[in-house]
């Protein structure tokens, strides 16, 4: 079997730090509090080949750069994703699952909020969408449903439409735009 291709924004963002992300999210999202300490969440990872310390240190980064964040409750310690993680696991995300959907985003971010734009388009493409026209995007994989993380997290909403779409006219464009990149869509 063929292995699968690492995309460079994931080798440089760093496989142990993807790893933590999506054990904390899965867990987060399984259990009211998540991971309580560090050693569960190393077995949670199932990795003896990172040290102690590189894991710690990783950890430490995390929580001060806000991808998570550290919650202390009746002496109890735990972990959260916090917004800006859970985008980073989206923008990182290698699956490909297509359901026959467009996933569609027309926006108009004014001129005096460039900076937060540019993040945003640097966001939705790397969760996957692209250029169709000036001001239209599309994506057609189901884990760009959660695009709204990254509407929200750089404060664009107001300036943001987004669209699921079953058919369009333009879908033999759409299929020509990606399978450039990722092969033919079925």
């Amino acid at each position: 079997m063929a292995k699968a291709r690492i995309p460079r924004r994931l080798k440089q963002f760093g496989l142990l730090t993807i790893d933590i992300l999506e054990v904390v999210f899965k867990v987060s999202s399984i259990l009211i509090q998540s991971i309580t300490d560090q050693k569960e969440l190393k077995r949670q990872l199932k990795y003896g080949d990172y040290d102690d310390h590189n894991f710690s240190v990783q950890l430490k980064r995390l929580i001060r750069t806000g991808y998570l964040e550290e919650l202390e409750n009746d002496g109890q310690h735990s972990i959260r994703l916090t917004k800006k993680g859970r985008l980073k696991l989206l923008e990182n995300m290698v699956d490909k699952t297509l359901d026959g959907k467009w996933r569609m985003l027309s926006f108009d971010v004014p001129e005096k909020m460039r900076s937060q734009r540019d993040a945003f388009r640097k966001s939705i493409k790397r969760i996957g969408f692209r250029q169709v026209q000036k001001s239209l995007w599309a994506c057609p994989y189901t884990h760009a449903e959660e695009v709204e993380l990254s509407i929200t997290e750089h404060k664009v909403d107001k300036y943001v439409a987004y669209m699921v779409v079953e058919r369009t006219d333009i879908e033999p464009h759409l299929k020509r735009l990606f399978s450039n990149e990722w092969g033919e869509l079925e």
